[in-house]
């Protein structure tokens, strides 16, 4: 899609300067732009492409004055330009409405006439697709699990029996959704464990976005709960019984053992591990690689491993520092005569 600058401001209803007559017919980013296209700038560090860059339009903040191009201004630039990217590039899902003539579909599966099931997709008994509903080639939707309305489900993606999928969800793909929780019971010292059958389920609620080869586990007894507008990044893996609440963003890599709370809006930087059975508050954020070993209040950033809020690890970390000054000065006085 094109666009001209005054139309592409006017849809986003911002402020732009320039020549409004300019065609914009895709976007890049700021240090590879060319003419024609568009770009933004919300991260200072970027700014030193300002003089290079070949972009005809630039969105920027109001607190910017850029002369030798034209612009669109925002607020929240970042936020403006995704406004954008959904104009110039129209989503290429839902246009071939229908089931796939290689897919399997269960005779009791619930299928309405505005969907797409590619092919090779698997939908087993009583399991119910939304109005909207995409799901892409090789695809498995176990018996009784429900999918809600205008959600995206991409290849070779697995949703196992009886989750529940809410509307407009982003599921990417090799992501399994309701596999076993690591369940075993002890029997000997020595001797095989027992296997705990999971018998619970997988919730996620609307608007969740789950990134690639995500995994997570069905409840031991009861459901997993993926709350409404949480965004997961790929590679993510999130045990039995655990609750992730409302907005929060869990980065890479990130693995969350059984039954840990996560309140509103907490974020979860790359890498970090999360033990069992604890309890994260809202807005709490917990930085790469951190190791969470007890429960976290609140509205307070945490690092490290163990973590700890992110002031007291830093005044540690200057403290060691001197540490080797430290040592050589005891040892010095440990070299002393006694009689000094």
């Amino acid at each position: 899609m094109s666009y001209t600058l005054k139309d592409l401001a006017a849809q986003l209803d911002a402020a732009f300067t320039g020549d409004g007559d300019i065609v914009i017919d895709s976007a890049a980013p700021i240090e590879s732009a060319r003419a024609g296209q568009i770009t933004f700038l919300s991260n200072p560090a970027y700014k030193k492409y300002l003089e290079t860059t070949k972009a005809a339009v630039i969105v920027v903040s109001p607190n910017m004055t850029i002369d030798h191009c034209a612009t669109i201004v925002s607020e929240t630039p970042y936020l403006t330009f995704s406004g954008i990217i959904d104009l110039l590039y129209p989503p290429t899902y839902g246009e071939n409405w229908g089931i796939h003539p290689a897919a399997i579909i269960a005779d009791s599966a619930v299928i309405p006439a505005k969907a797409e099931i590619g092919p090779h997709v698997v939908i087993e008994d009583e399991a119910a697709i939304g109005e909207g509903t995409v799901i892409k080639a090789g695809s498995f939707i176990g018996k009784k699990t429900v999918i809600g309305k205008n959600s995206r489900i991409a290849p070779n993606v697995t949703l196992m029996h009886e989750c529940k999928i809410g509307n407009n969800v982003i599921i990417h793909g090799g992501a399994v959704i309701g596999s076993d929780g690591f369940g075993f019971a002890p029997t000997e010292p020595g001797q095989e464990y027992k296997k705990i059958r999971q018998v619970g389920w997988v919730e996620i609620d609307d608007n969740v976005e789950i990134g690639a080869n995500v995994t997570i586990d069905r409840g031991a007894i009861g459901p997993t709960v993926i709350e409404r507008g949480v965004k997961i990044d790929n590679l993510v893996m999130i045990a039995h019984n655990v609750r992730v609440g409302e907005n929060s963003i869990i980065v890479a890599q990130v693995g969350i053992s059984g039954s840990t709370k996560l309140g509103k809006s907490v974020i979860l930087a790359g890498q970090a591990g999360l033990a069992g059975h604890l309890e994260i508050g809202d807005g709490a954020i917990v930085a790469a690689q951190a190791g969470v070993a007890k429960s976290l209040e609140g509205g307070k950033v945490y690092t490290g491993s163990p973590t700890r809020p992110l002031m007291e690890t830093r005044r540690i970390d200057a403290a060691l520092r001197h540490l080797p000054e430290l040592l050589k000065r005891v040892s010095a006085l440990e070299k002393k005569p006694k009689d000094e």
